[in-house]
């Protein structure tokens, strides 16, 4: 199955795209909505399908051509529940499949009468893997993402879980995009703190070099969507205190894949407790990245769908790449796809 990605962002190359290749999937990634040179790269290729997660200033650009060409479309719905009506309804309404990572959406998108599945980020074994420590990455304490302003309960977080960390003088570095310096964002951070842009490639690195990571979500009620940073994070070996959510508690078991806290209280006794207690903080890392790989990769996800795909595409089944003897013997791991 030849599949052509619309993003090149790390969740496609370092990711799902990444996966589908491993399984002996050709792919191709292009911009579409950067890259004047798209439409070529994707007649080239001569896809059995086009993937786009996400979507945002594609809509315009791909449907028309893919209308003229009939190409069927596979659309993950990642920034769902809060963008459903302006982003990922109309792109649904336009496509061959529909996945979500948001339970709670599949009855909104049946309610137009589309068949939506679910279909959780994930890690993906190759790149987000236990790495030697770099000393670059000096810190007790960091934190990796962007300071998102439309959440608000996003932000409360930060206040509980960044801030008094910040404000009690800990070694800690935020990373992400400069918007954690813009002052008339509802919620920003010293320069001291911050630490730029962390390149994808350089999380496992930091992971395995920094004792605590820590973590924020935008969506605070759904059982199954979460920063996608989770099971980056717990992939690449790291201990992750991040902020409760159902889905955070859904899918994970407290200080044993990783820890949750709700308060700035719980924050600073975590932090506490664990910078001063290496073997429990390194057990439950362990613990979460087992988790992450027998469980959680985007092999897993890929194995789920493959036959809705196929059958739709009408193309033979042909997973040989994709035993997990085959899989074992590449990654030098054991690898455990079962049906989610």
């Amino acid at each position: 199955m030849r599949i052509f990605f619309t993003n090149t962002a790390p969740i496609i190359v370092q990711g799902i795209g990444a996966a589908f290749a491993d399984l002996g999937h050709p792919v191709c990634y292009a911009n579409v909505a950067a890259d004047p040179d798209w439409k070529k790269k994707l007649r080239d290729f001569a896809p059995d399908l086009v993937f786009t997660e996400g979507g945002w200033g594609t809509f315009d650009k791909l449907f028309p051509y893919l209308h003229e060409y009939r190409l069927p479309h596979l659309f993950w719905a990642i920034e769902d529940p809060p963008h459903f009506h302006s982003l990922s309804l109309p792109f649904a309404l336009r496509s061959t499949w529909v996945f979500t990572t948001c339970q709670e959406s599949i009855p909104l998108y049946r309610q137009h009468g589309i068949d939506a599945r679910l279909m959780l980020f994930a890690c993906h074994p190759t790149y987000h893997r236990a790495v030697p420590a770099d000393p670059h990455y000096s810190y007790d304490i960091a934190f990796v993402g962007n300071n998102y302003f439309e959440y608000q309960d996003r932000n409360r977080a930060a206040h509980y879980l960044l801030q008094p960390l910040m404000e009690r003088g800990y070694n800690i570095k935020i990373f992400g995009l400069d918007w954690w310096l813009d002052r008339s964002r509802p919620y920003y951070i010293s320069e001291e703190f911050y630490g730029g842009y962390l390149p994808a490639e350089q999380l496992p690195a930091m992971c395995n070099s920094v004792p605590i990571i820590l973590g924020l979500h935008s969506v605070t009620d759904s059982r199954t969507m979460m920063s996608m940073r989770t099971f980056e994070i717990l992939g690449s070996g790291g201990f992750f205190l991040t902020q409760w959510t159902p889905a955070i508690e859904n899918l994970f078991r407290n200080h044993h894949h990783l820890v949750w806290t709700r308060s700035e209280e719980e924050t600073l006794d975590l932090v506490n407790y664990y910078l001063k207690n290496p073997a429990a903080r390194q057990r439950i890392a362990r613990q979460g990245q087992e988790e992450a790989h027998q469980r959680h990769t985007y092999y897993h996800r890929i194995q789920a769908i493959l036959s809705l795909l196929e059958q739709k595409l009408k193309l033979p089944s042909d997973n040989q790449a994709a035993t997990p003897a085959a899989l074992s013997v590449r990654y030098g791991r054991s690898v455990r796809i079962n049906r989610l």
